[in-house]
């Protein structure tokens, strides 16, 4: 499947407004969206593979331990989280058919 900007645009939106495990939108409302943009090429491969929600959830908890050195936030959060972007990416394609 070719990249498709507005797949990789609703995974950052997702990652930023559901996910956000640094806090930047409490921290300050003004904090630029695109912060975990760099990580949403990786997420949407995973969804568009059908990788289930775990593994997208265990993808985000390493992300957060091995790359922000943060203690991962909890599986339940992780998994909203994934579900939220499945959906997202789900009505996006969904749109597209005839």
């Amino acid at each position: 499947m070719e990249e498709r900007p507005d797949l990789l645009a609703a995974v950052s939106r997702a990652l930023f407004e559901r996910w956000d495990p640094i806090g930047a939108r409490a921290m300050d409302p003004r904090w630029p969206s695109d912060e975990y943009e760099g990580y949403s090429a990786g997420v949407l491969r995973l969804v568009l593979n059908h990788a289930s929600d775990d593994v997208v959830a265990e993808h985000l908890g390493r992300i957060e331990d091995e790359w922000m050195g943060l203690v991962p936030s909890p599986l339940a959060r992780r998994l909203a989280v994934a579900k939220a972007i499945r959906e997202s990416v789900r009505r996006l394609l969904d749109g597209d058919k005839p």
